[in-house]
């Protein structure tokens, strides 16, 4: 009779937690389903089953003896000789499902089933998104644009259905899972991490025989054709989409969307702030006080605009506003343009002529009397206003 101490590496005054904290780290390293060897497992399983009763531990302490050899399974809740370890390991967790688990045990090869089954892993349910940015001037995004985007595409090979051959089966080493699970004995608990199968590169399946189509990689290389329509109106940032354009896989059962995002280059003369657009112009401060005319170019709709004001005194700075003249807006109308009003210095002095004219538009203006002492500044141009 085998030393049934020896089997699970304890001291004979080891308490039951002990017994059941020993069984289950061996029997994570020894389990079949880990590689371990059965008849070596049955016999730890057996120790286990009396270790853990105090009666039955007792009377093995006292005779050297297991009491009722040979009948019944070769542990608790161990029918056919297989151990149920969700109910083994239910202990160290909190929940509703098997094994303390809402839903079940989280590991696969504890149950049989998980990650995978007989027609390999289970597919995720769409693939990712590709993303990419297109540059557009103002003018397209003024009245719109149309062209076509040609780009490479992986499409599963119609030959094998993406399989890589006509004959396919599961891989032994994760059971067709794509992954295994590694357990890490962290002081009494157990925790386990999912890693990649190497065996068969997280595929869950190996190939017998090579696809003639796709050489096995089960995917083709294709040209794709998109048919891009800007809208008018459209902003920087904004993004058309194109619903399952992006490359087929078999590890997804849908592929993701190509999406382009618009990127709209603005001029150095023309802005745009939504649907409005923006323009600055200088003006001489005669023009600032008694009025002017103007011809923009440059518009996005590529007309050139005249302007003109004649509307009185226009301070450093002042906005002026023309309906329509912005970009177009989903609603189908325009926003506006937004004419900023700078003054031109004039480094040039008045004439005696043009101060006393002057002094007769603003008869309140009192003349400037410069003293003794007075400080005088210097013209000294304009400091920048950039950070």
């Amino acid at each position: 009779m085998a030393d049934l101490y020896g089997l699970l590496k304890l001291q004979k005054n080891a308490s039951i937690d002990e017994v059941k904290k020993a069984y289950r780290k061996e029997a994570l390293v020894k389990h079949p389903d880990r590689g371990g060897n059965k008849e070596e497992f049955q016999k730890m399983q057996a120790a286990y089953e009396v270790l853990s009763d105090p009666d039955k531990r007792a009377h093995y302490d006292a005779t050297g003896q297991v009491p009722q050899e040979g009948g019944g399974g070769p542990g608790p809740g161990f029918p056919g000789g297989m151990p149920d370890l969700a109910a083994m390991f239910g202990g160290m967790f909190n929940g509703g499902g098997p094994g303390g688990f809402p839903g079940g045990m989280p590991f696969p090869f504890f149950n049989g089933g998980g990650g995978g089954g007989p027609n390999g892993p289970i597919k995720a349910a769409r693939g990712p998104n590709k993303i990419h940015e297109i540059g557009l001037s103002l003018a397209d995004v003024y009245y719109g644009k149309k062209f076509t985007l040609n780009m490479k595409r992986e499409t599963l090979c119609g030959r094998c259905a993406g399989r890589g051959g006509t004959r396919v089966e599961n891989c032994t080493a994760c059971g067709g899972r794509g992954f295994r699970m590694r357990g890490i004995q962290m002081g009494p608990i157990m925790s386990m991490s999912q890693e990649p199968c190497a065996a068969c590169g997280q595929i869950g399946q190996k190939v017998l025989d090579e696809c003639g189509e796709c050489r096995g990689k089960k995917t083709l290389e294709r040209e794709s054709v998109l048919d891009v329509h800007v809208e008018p109106g459209m902003k920087d940032g904004d993004r058309i989409t194109f619903v399952g354009q992006c490359s087929e896989s078999p590890q997804f059962e849908k592929p993701g969307d190509v999406i382009l995002v618009v990127r709209v280059a603005e001029s150095e003369e023309w802005s745009r702030r939504d649907a409005d657009l923006v323009y600055t112009v200088e003006f001489t401060l005669a023009e600032m006080l008694l009025g002017w005319k103007r011809t923009l170019i440059g518009h996005p709709s590529g007309k050139t605009l005249d302007i003109a004001w004649s509307g009185g005194p226009l301070r450093e700075g002042e906005v002026l506003i023309f309906k329509n003249l912005g970009m177009p807006n989903r609603s189908g109308g325009k926003g506006v343009l937004r004419l900023v009003c700078r003054t031109a210095t004039e480094q040039s002095t008045l004439s005696e002529e043009q101060r006393s004219a002057l002094k007769l538009v603003w008869p309140n203006w009192s003349e400037v009397v410069v003293g003794e002492g007075t400080n005088i500044p210097v013209r000294h141009g304009f400091e920048s206003t950039a950070n």
